[in-house]
């Protein structure tokens, strides 16, 4: 543990440039991604450690210590006072906290989170600067953490199982709806990403959306904007890279989702009437805004994030639902008077759709996400009410003898970027498409059409048969366990078949397809 002198000097040029913190908020990174967790540390996700139960690596024996740590904008200071000794204060920071420990409520007891380890934190966005006294005090730098976890009912695991493993510290609590609740007695660990790609095209992988956020230039303490706009401009960004639609703290999103986004000046400047539907590529998602009351919801959804809702994408308060989806299309708002609201317009790749099995009078199903859905439907987990076949993709419903039964969840889209393909072809694989010539159907991950007599690869709009992609295997002991698609086969007529992840009546197993990703859920190290 080092003297006082050097530290307290340190401590005092912290204090005489807290009101300029942080550095401007830059445009977004063109390649970022959303994600499904605020912190990224799974089990330990609603952990908020409270700063008084700082633990220092080491004090001098003898003496009766005060402890206590500091959140100074993103820098995590420990603090321990020993009258008598010599010196009798201490300030630490950065590798001086290596381990030390906090002690937080959990799950009914509490949890020591232990600092293995520091280092100057590389921002995801860049640029990157050493961690000197200057670039700390002039926000520019972050010290990140590796931490251990232990629990009193398990032994110690790392507190980022997934992305670089090391942590920012972000000063505040959250609740468990994923709410940012000022608190000046608290600090939480947020688990940063890693790039699993390369400098020219980054791949981020794991960790949380709290630690992008502070990349991307919205950190919950004062930098250009006030502290106030800060905080709000913290939460609309967490909102928003978990595609929290309702505010409840649940994700509508796969981990690694590409996304681009912007403020409202920026914003403007593309907005000639409506906002375009499609950016270098990226489709609109939304437009996010703080209330009045401090809440974060989208003012609207692009139409293509209408139509590719999954399974998941519902409000536990139904009264939360953005409906009716004709009446808020952010295709078609101005907004020209939104130049000095706190706002953020975004823009995703969408690798997922909602995958929805059909069945007709005969007894006959139909498993695809060639859907398109009445305009006044109310979206909401398992209602299928509106939604119909579109198989030929034109956007206007088939005329066919199926109804739609049950949603199956979600399914990586046919569309995926190569790049997401490449990194995830060790863990995914096609389902091909196949029809016969008396309107059966089959979804199935054999190319072959599993031989089945009469049937044959549908191609529609070029697509090569494949309706999407599943994950062919699953970490079975980690957080987040998807749920298997199966292929049955009618025990009544022969040549029908059916894909669902439910036995229907009169069917039985043939065999597992995949497993569907599970929104929300995915955990970045399937990626």
């Amino acid at each position: 543990m080092k003297a006082s002198s050097g530290t307290v000097t340190r401590w005092c040029l912290v204090m005489g440039v807290m009101t300029a913190l942080g550095a401007a908020a830059d445009p977004p990174p063109v390649n970022s991604a959303q994600g499904a967790r605020l912190h990224g540390s799974e089990r330990f996700e609603t952990v908020n450690i409270p700063l008084g139960s700082f633990e220092p690596a080491s004090s001098p024996a003898g003496f009766t210590c005060t402890k206590t740590a500091l959140m100074v904008g993103g820098r995590l200071v420990g603090y321990q006072s020993c009258p008598g000794a010599n010196p009798p204060a201490w300030f630490l920071e950065g590798t001086e906290l290596v381990g030390s420990a906090f002690r937080a409520p959990f799950e009914g007891r509490s949890v020591k989170l232990t600092i293995e380890e520091a280092r100057c934190h590389a921002s995801i966005s860049g640029p990157t600067y050493a961690c000197t006294t200057q670039n700390l005090a002039d926000g520019k730098a972050f010290w990140e953490y590796r931490v251990t976890a232990t629990p009193e009912d398990t032994l110690s695991q790392p507190l980022c199982p997934t992305g670089s493993g090391f942590a920012l510290a972000a000063p505040h609590a959250w609740s468990a709806g994923g709410e940012l609740l000022p608190n000046s007695e608290y600090f939480t660990f947020a688990c940063a990403a890693k790039n699993e790609g390369t400098a020219t095209q980054p791949f981020f992988v794991g960790g949380g959306v709290i630690a992008k956020c502070i990349d991307w230039g919205y950190p919950p303490w004062a930098t250009t904007f006030p502290l106030d706009v800060a905080m709000d401009y913290h939460q609309l960004c967490t909102r928003m890279a978990t595609a929290d639609y309702c505010g409840e703290g649940r994700s509508n999103t796969l981990d690694g989702t590409p996304l681009k986004f912007m403020g409202p000046k920026d914003a403007i400047l593309l907005n000639a009437g409506g906002l375009p539907a499609t950016l270098e590529g990226y489709s609109l998602e939304a437009v996010w805004k703080v209330d009045d009351c401090g809440g974060v919801r989208p003012l609207c959804l692009g139409k293509k994030r209408w139509d590719t809702l999954p399974l998941e994408a519902t409000c536990v308060n139904r009264k939360l639902l953005l409906a009716p989806r004709a009446a808020r299309p952010c295709d078609s708002l101005n907004l020209s008077s939104q130049a000095d609201a706190t706002l953020l317009v975004s823009y995703s790749l969408f690798i997922d759709r909602s995958l929805v099995t059909f069945k007709d009078a005969n007894g006959q199903f139909l498993t695809t996400t060639a859907v398109t859905v009445d305009p006044q439907t109310v979206e909401g987990g398992r209602n299928v009410t509106g939604i119909h076949l579109d198989l030929d993709g034109n956007g206007v419903a088939d005329v066919t003898p199926f109804t739609a039964l049950r949603k199956e969840g979600p399914i990586l889209s046919p569309k995926l970027p190569a790049n997401i393909r490449a990194r995830m072809s060790k863990f995914i694989k096609p389902l091909y498409r196949c029809a016969d010539g008396n309107g059966r159907y089959l979804l199935t991950d054999k190319s072959t059409c599993d031989g089945a007599p009469g049937f044959f690869l549908k191609v529609i709009n070029g697509d090569q048969a494949i309706e999407g992609f599943v994950y062919s295997a699953v970490d079975m002991t980690g957080a987040g366990q998807r749920r298997p698609l199966t292929l049955w086969r009618s025990l009544v007529t022969e040549g029908v078949y059916a894909t669902s992840t439910q036995a229907p009546p009169g069917f039985t197993f043939v065999r597992e397809l995949g497993y569907l990703p599970a929104v929300g859920q995915l955990p970045g190290r399937d990626l």
